[in-house]
């Protein structure tokens, strides 16, 4: 670039100058990009469009409501199948564990919102009727577990072996009702006056002897018969019958239905543990 440049204020002398042409390109306006976002139309601007006389307006067409999921919710698929599917599924979504602490707290200041209820258990039964059938309950298990003892401990090997003389019988079947006199093998114990359980046949005739077990000297009954099946069947179904009264103790005091799990499950413990306790102590006498 030659020539002299020019003065604050002065013209370039000469069109050939090159100092001419940065003057007048630095004179020029400088082109801005046109902004990204056009400025809105103001009322002024927009063009309303009047129909004719005589002529109806085009009514537009209806515009669908969509409605907008929660935020941070994503909307379930749509299911075409059994209704109970779709229930299902509208409850999960529809569920309170996806609302926001703010939405959880307008639900609970809303005068409508129910919260989910419990299960409904039906109130308890006439007391009279409950407590009389805690009474014969535990008469009837008192039972079982009396008829059930010595049966037990004769069927584990407990007790004096010896014979049993027949002094009478009375009856026949279950009405039979026998009495004799039970001596020990070597002779140590000898018991008039018993009652004599499993005789049959010639066994009946006042003096025949049979061989027979006594649990205990302070026990009123011998047993002619051999320990076998049908003396853990004695044991077996009469222990069962206990635990059978213990869960009709549950039954009709209402056990099961108590506010709480830990008041139901102490109360079912304790309809299972008297019978139970009233067996235990039969099995303790009867030794």
């Amino acid at each position: 670039m030659t020539g002299n440049p020019p003065q604050p204020g002065e013209t370039p002398a000469s069109p050939g100058d090159p100092w001419t042409y940065v003057t007048e390109s630095l004179s020029l306006p400088l082109e801005r990009p046109a902004p990204k976002n056009p400025p809105l139309t103001t009322a002024g601007e927009l063009m309303i469009i009047e129909p004719r006389p005589g002529e109806a307006p085009t009514p537009l067409p209806p515009v669908e409501s969509v409605e907008s999921p929660r935020p941070g919710v994503t909307p379930l698929p749509e299911v075409s199948g059994s209704p109970e599917v779709t229930a299902r599924l509208e409850r999960m979504e529809n569920s309170p564990f996806w609302l926001s602490e703010e939405e959880r707290r307008a639900a609970e200041q809303r005068t409508d919102y129910e919260p989910p209820r419990s299960r409904h258990r039906p109130p308890a039964r006439n007391p009279v009727t409950a407590l009389g059938a805690l009474v014969l309950l535990s008469l009837l298990a008192a039972f079982f577990g009396w008829v059930s003892a010595e049966p037990f401990w004769l069927a584990v090997g407990h007790g004096d072996a010896g014979y049993a003389t027949t002094t009478r019988c009375d009856g026949d079947g279950l009405t039979q009702q026998c009495t004799g006199r039970f001596a020990t093998t070597d002779g140590s114990l000898i018991v008039a006056g018993v009652t004599l359980l499993g005789i049959s046949g010639d066994g009946r005739q006042p003096g025949a002897i049979a061989p027979a077990r006594m649990v205990s000297p302070s026990s009123d009954q011998v047993y002619t018969a051999t320990t076998g099946a049908l003396t853990h069947l004695r044991w077996g179904i009469g222990f069962l019958l206990v635990l059978i009264c213990g869960y009709g103790i549950t039954v009709a005091t209402g056990a099961r239905r108590m506010p709480s799990r830990p008041a139901r499950r102490g109360a079912v413990i304790a309809s299972f543990l008297g019978p139970v306790l009233l067996l235990g102590g039969f099995l303790i006498a009867a030794y």
